[in-house]
Formats: C-alpha cells, sequence, structure tokens
C-alpha cells in the first residue's frame, strides 16, 4: 500500500479518535452541569414553597381535624417564635394538651388517669422542639448544626424526587423527598430515637393550598410500617395574631 495513503488513514483514525475523546469530555461535563445539587434543589424547594413569607410569621394559628382509627377529631395548634408549641385536641369530649415553653414541655392526658399537667420525657421535648421550627429543618441546616446530603433520585408513587437525608444536630434522620418538577415535598421519612428503641415513621404530603403566600400541604398522612395511623386535615392557618405567653408555660397546680 502506498505510504501517503497508509498516512492519511494513520491521520484520519488518530483525528476520529480525538473527535470522539472531545465529544465524550463535553457530553461528560454538560451532564455534570446539569446534576443538580443540594443547594440548587433547596433554594428550588423554599422558592416553590415561600419559605420567605414564612420568615415573617411570628405567630401561627392552625385548626383542623385528625383523623385516626375511623375517628375524627378536631386540633388547634399554635406557634410562637422563638420555638413556642401548643396542641390541643378534643377527644371523647375531653382537651389533651402538648405544649412546650422553649425549654420544657408538659402535657395534659385525661385518659391517663389524672386531668393535671405531667412533665415531658425528654424524647418528648426533642421532638416538640423539632416541630417549633415554621420555615423546617432544612432551612439553615448549616446554622442549625445539622448535616444534608443529596442522594440522587428516587421514584415516589410514580413521581421522581430528590432524596435528601438530614440528619440533626440532636442524632434524628429526616430522609426528605422532594418532586424533581415542582419541588413540593411529597413524603419525610422520619427515624428517631424512642426510648433507646429505635422508631422508623413516614409522612406523606398532600393537598396543597397557598396560605398567606406560602404553599403549605393540606394533609399529612403519617404510616408506620406501611400502615396508615392517622391523617391530619388543615382547614384553617391565621398568622400574627397575638398569642399569650402564659398559653405555653405549665400551670401552676393550686
Amino acid at each position: 500500500m502506498n505510504f501517503n495513503v497508509i498516512l492519511k488513514k494513520t491521520l484520519y483514525m488518530r483525528t476520529k479518535l480525538i473527535l470522539f475523546i472531545t465529544v465524550a469530555l463535553i457530553g461528560s461535563l454538560t451532564c455534570r452541569a446539569q446534576e443538580a445539587n443540594l443547594d440548587d434543589v433547596l433554594s428550588a424547594y423554599f422558592k416553590a414553597n415561600g419559605t420567605e413569607k414564612i420568615k415573617d410569621w411570628q405567630t401561627i394559628i392552625s385548626t383542623g381535624k385528625t383523623i385516626a382509627q375511623g375517628t375524627e377529631f378536631p386540633f388547634k395548634y399554635y406557634l410562637k417564635r422563638p420555638g413556642k408549641l401548643r396542641t390541643e385536641a378534643e377527644i371523647q369530649g375531653n382537651k389533651m394538651i402538648s405544649a412546650f415553653d422553649g425549654t420544657n414541655g408538659w402535657s395534659v392526658i385525661p385518659w391517663s388517669g389524672s386531668s393535671d399537667p405531667q412533665d415531658m420525657t425528654a424524647d418528648d421535648i426533642k421532638g416538640m422542639k423539632e416541630q417549633t421550627d415554621p420555615e423546617g429543618q432544612l432551612f439553615n441546616w448549616k446554622e442549625k448544626g445539622h448535616k444534608a446530603e443529596l442522594l440522587g433520585k428516587e421514584d415516589v408513587d410514580g413521581t421522581s424526587a430528590y432524596k435528601i437525608k438530614l440528619t440533626l444536630a440532636d442524632g434524628n434522620i429526616e430522609t426528605w423527598f422532594i418532586d424533581a418538577e415542582s419541588y413540593i415535598a411529597l413524603k419525610m421519612i422520619s427515624n428517631a430515637k424512642i426510648q433507646g428503641n429505635d422508631v422508623e415513621s413516614e409522612c406523606y404530603f398532600s393537598n396543597y393550598a397557598d396560605f398567606h403566600g406560602a404553599l403549605m400541604a393540606k394533609t399529612m398522612t403519617n404510616k408506620y410500617k406501611g400502615q396508615t395511623v392517622s391523617q391530619i386535615e388543615i382547614e384553617k392557618v391565621d398568622i400574627n395574631l397575638p398569642v399569650s405567653d402564659s398559653l405555653f408555660m405549665k400551670p401552676v397546680k393550686k
């Protein structure tokens, strides 16, 4: 074969190889550039939910109902910054109360045999603390001492969702599933240690609605080992109404 022909073929093959490598590298870099990172996903999530609006809420009063074991009962939820929370539920004519004043927690459970307020356990207080953050634990997670990781995508009932593992400062773990298109929360798995035991539960978010400029789930379905244990339906949300600190303080026994 003519040397010039061999040289041309060699140069042609080398050019094709270089072109192939170049295209592959560009494709790889493009894919990497298109991969969402944790900050991008959280930024879109906060924007979709109107978190900037929630930051201006100093008090929140929510009313609705809880459905458990085929029974409906109304509830009322009070939250006041910084870190105060109270929930009330009417069950068979009796009022159950759980409250946290920012430091101490107490509860009134009529069917326990006493109508006097009882001090909460350390595990109960930990759970109450985690609920006193209106923006949610994902917001400013670094400043709160948490650790967050984006674990890629996962299917949630046919919807592609970003999966974020949030290890809280107290050791509990929340795994969030954020819709990859709308960036609203679809589901959250909670792994908590209660009385020395590891307990996993799931909460599904649905029926979103606008409340004072923030997008919130009106329905929250709680599951344990795949079985629905309760469903919360939010009917009304009032913000920035006067709420007395005394509402969260343990009543003094007379």
